[in-house]
């Protein structure tokens, strides 16, 4: 008996609780008032900036201004990367094949000839 009367108690409360959940709010209703949810946008302060007392609207500032630079930034050091790259190229091709050696040797440091600097 006592199960007959849970399963009626629950079917009870899932047929009365089904209204609740599928009626969405009219648009004309005065009553409902749309709010966007506020995103946040996240970002990271330049070096000290978070100890002089931002406001979180500040913070939110800030982010919305690198990220509007960003990508921008990006492209040009890829295009910095790129050209140091084709200097570098441009620069080796004027030694001699003994001065690309002994340039490689130094550069890996098994120079032993040279002195070091104090």
């Amino acid at each position: 008996m006592y199960r007959v009367w849970t399963l009626a108690l629950v079917g009870m409360m899932c047929v009365l609780s089904a209204g609740l959940v599928g009626q969405d709010p009219k648009k004309d209703d005065p009553k409902v008032t749309k709010t966007e949810p506020q995103v946040k946008v996240q970002g990271k302060l330049p070096q000290n900036w978070g100890k002089i007392g931002l406001t979180d609207d500040q913070k939110q500032e800030i982010y919305k201004i690198q990220g509007k630079y960003h990508n921008e930034i990006e492209n040009l050091e890829a295009k910095i990367k790129e050209l140091k790259g084709t200097r570098d190229k441009e620069l080796r091709a004027v030694l001699t094949a003994d001065q690309k050696k002994r340039l490689e040797e130094i550069v890996i440091g098994k120079d032993k000839d040279t002195p070091k600097d104090k």
